[in-house]
């Protein structure tokens, strides 16, 4: 797949970049024109240098991507992404030298071929890439920040493109406070800038327990989004053994909602002695958390020693909503090093 060839580099979308007083700033991070096609229109943005310093300046053209968790990908070089734009933009200046205090004009120009079988949004970004500057690190060592803008271009051909989305998985990924991930797939041909909606929790008379928001996410024509949202509730405060309807509704901005679902199933805890231990384990502050593996009335260094040699049985795996110290809707080694930390503290 063309996408695992990505450089997967977190770069600065910001309009500022600062080290110890150092700094570039661009005027503009982001386009979104509506061209027809076979037209082009040209447009500009400013590169300020506020460091002490000159600058060289480097302007490219490159493909980039969100995963699944909504992180920027950029790649090695354009054309790499399905409905790339990246061959419809020129710019210049392609390298200059910026004096401190100075800025410089970069124009770009997008052409939209003649192309009838065009259809929605296509997209490409304008790199900005300053020199690196040297901070100083840890006793002995040096680090090497680049600055790196991404100018993002998306250019929807006019008068064409459809909005379809829906969600794809519903998942609870923990109970002590509740943890939803939703799932959305962008199924048209248009960019979805601003997705938003919620997460219900209806018990089982279809009264709605608790409502999570969901905040507005971008996503690209053709790609997923997953999001993890968690609810406001604080630890221990436990919805009661019982059904529930874990329900997500989004608004993409098409003439529906979309919704998915999942049911829940709380049961009852049935806490047994775990390995050798005389007594069942004991929720010792009320959290909805049984930290007290051992059930002796003590939380110590015994506790996750006992949990890391039996967290795999039954004891275990059936209350799992009692040993889920990290609240990720598992009991695994995780939840046994979460617990070590927890004595810790």
């Amino acid at each position: 797949m063309r996408t695992r060839r990505l450089l997967l580099l977190v770069f600065l979308l910001l309009a500022w970049l600062a080290f110890e007083g150092q700094a570039l700033r661009i005027s503009q991070i982001e386009f979104e024109p509506t061209l027809p096609a076979g037209t082009s229109q040209t447009f500009k943005f400013n590169v300020i240098n506020n460091d002490t310093e000159p600058t060289s300046i480097t302007v490219s053209v490159c493909d980039w991507l969100r995963d699944l968790q909504g992180q920027n990908l950029f790649c090695k070089a354009a054309g790499q992404v399905p409905r790339s734009a990246s061959a419809w933009v020129s710019a210049a200046p392609k390298q200059f030298e910026l004096e401190p205090n100075k800025s410089k004009e970069i124009r770009f120009t997008l052409s939209v071929p003649t192309d009838k079988s065009l259809d929605g949004t296509y997209w490409t970004a304008v790199m900005v890439e300053g020199t690196p500057v040297t901070q100083p690190g840890q006793p002995g060592t040096t680090i090497t920040v680049k600055r790196r803008f991404a100018v993002k271009v998306l250019e929807t051909a006019a008068g064409t493109g459809h909005k379809d989305g829906q969600i794809s998985d519903v998942e609870v990924h923990g109970l002590n406070p509740p943890r939803v991930l939703v799932e959305f797939s962008n199924r048209g041909t248009l960019n979805l800038p601003k997705v938003s909606g919620r997460v219900e929790i209806r018990d089982q008379s279809g009264a709605t327990v608790d409502t999570i928001p969901i905040a507005a996410f971008p996503i690209l024509p053709g790609y997923r989004r997953q999001l993890t949202v968690t609810s406001a509730r604080k630890r221990g405060d436990l919805l009661p053994p019982g059904r529930y309807l874990i329900l997500a509704i989004l608004d993409f901005g098409g003439a529906n909602l979309v919704g998915g679902q999942q049911l829940l199933v709380i049961k009852p805890l049935q806490l047994v002695p775990i390995g050798d231990a005389s007594a069942p384990p004991r929720d010792l502050n009320g959290d909805g958390l049984y930290e007290d593996i051992n059930g002796d009335g003590q939380f110590n260094l015994a506790d996750p020693t006992l949990l890391g040699l039996h967290f795999k049985e039954p004891a275990v795996q059936d209350n799992a909503r009692a040993f889920d110290f990290n609240n990720d809707g598992l009991v695994n080694f995780d939840d046994v090093l979460t617990l070590k930390a927890m004595v810790a503290q």
